[in-house]
């Protein structure tokens, strides 16, 4: 009897921690700044910070879905300016030119593949966006990384750099590199 008292309890307690065990969230909601590096420097200068255009305080706002624990789908929504005073497209333009962007991006996290800890996340990010620079319109095809670390259960913080390469070379606002760090929230 009592063999059979110890395995019931065995039992209940392992259904108990079981269930206390947190779920991952399936979203995330970022709130973070974008800086855009359109200088499409021939000299191969990208490291050249000073031609970066920002903008002060929040400019990306972004919301992720998890389908399981490593692909995702986000969705990212930037605003940004297009300053004189640095190279657009490699020559300067004659006035600062507002920037709006909304991409769709597929991510897989990679992060255990290099054994990192589960507090990390590494994800190639492929997708398409679109941009308005001075309301001239425009689509692109994404590519990008993103690292992550999740700070509690609570939130995290990312870091991000996605090329864009956009359908109409013409324009101002045409192919970037656009960096951007958030933070995130678990829903």
């Amino acid at each position: 009897m009592k063999k059979v008292v110890v395995l019931a309890l065995l039992m209940v307690a392992s259904v108990t921690f079981a269930q206390e065990t947190k779920k991952q969230s399936k979203w995330i909601i970022g709130v973070g700044a974008n800086f855009i590096d359109n200088t499409n420097s021939k000299d191969n200068n990208f490291a050249n910070v000073s031609n970066w255009n920002a903008t002060i305080g929040v400019s990306k706002l972004s919301a992720q879905y998890f389908y399981n624990s490593k692909f995702s789908v986000s969705s990212e929504f930037s605003l940004n300016r297009l300053d004189k005073d640095v190279e657009q497209n490699g020559e300067t333009i004659d006035v600062n030119m507002a920037y709006f962007g909304m991409d769709l991006n597929a991510r897989y996290n990679v992060a255990s593949w290099l054994k990192l800890p589960s507090k990390y996340t590494l994800e190639p990010m492929v997708g398409v966006g679109a941009s308005w620079t001075d309301g001239t319109p425009n689509k692109s095809v994404n590519t990008g990384l993103s690292i992550g670390y999740q700070i509690n259960d609570i939130y995290g913080i990312r870091l991000q750099t996605l090329g864009k390469f956009a359908s109409e070379q013409n324009t101002v606002g045409n192919n970037m590199i656009q960096h951007s760090v958030e933070l995130y929230f678990n829903l």
